[in-house]
C-alpha cells in the first residue's frame, strides 16, 4: 500500500468521518424505503425507484466499507478497538441490498 494513502487511512479522523457519513447515508436509505415498498412498486416509475434505492444502498455500503477498512488499517498499528458500528452498517447495507434484489421489500 502506498505510504501516503496508509498515512491518511491511519488517522482517527478519517475513519470517524467515513463512519458518520455512512450513518447519514444509511438514514437517507431508510427514508427511501417507502419507494420500494408496496406503494412504490405499483407506481408507473417503479423501476427508477428501485434503481435510486439500490444506488443509495450501494453508496452506504461503499462508505461503510471504506470506514471499516480505514479503522482496520489503524487497528493493525495501534490496537484500537474493532469497528463494530462500521461492520454493522456494512451488514445492514448488504441485507437491504439482498432483500431488494430478491423482491422481499415489496411485500
Amino acid at each position: 500500500m502506498n505510504s501516503d494513502i496508509k498515512a491518511v487511512l491511519q488517522k482517527p479522523i478519517t475513519g470517524s468521518v467515513l463512519t458518520v457519513a455512512s450513518g447519514v447515508f444509511f438514514f437517507f436509505t431508510c427514508i427511501l424505503l417507502p419507494l420500494v415498498g408496496r406503494a412504490g412498486t405499483s407506481a408507473p416509475h417503479a423501476g427508477k425507484n428501485q434503481l435510486g434505492f439500490l444506488a443509495a444502498v450501494s453508496l452506504t455500503f461503499l462508505l461503510a466499507a471504506l470506514a471499516t477498512w480505514s479503522k482496520l488499517v489503524r487497528r493493525l498499528e495501534d490496537k484500537s478497538p474493532l469497528p463494530f458500528w462500521s461492520l454493522g452498517l456494512c451488514a445492514a447495507s448488504v441485507a437491504l441490498f439482498i432483500l431488494q434484489v430478491t423482491g422481499l421489500l415489496a411485500v
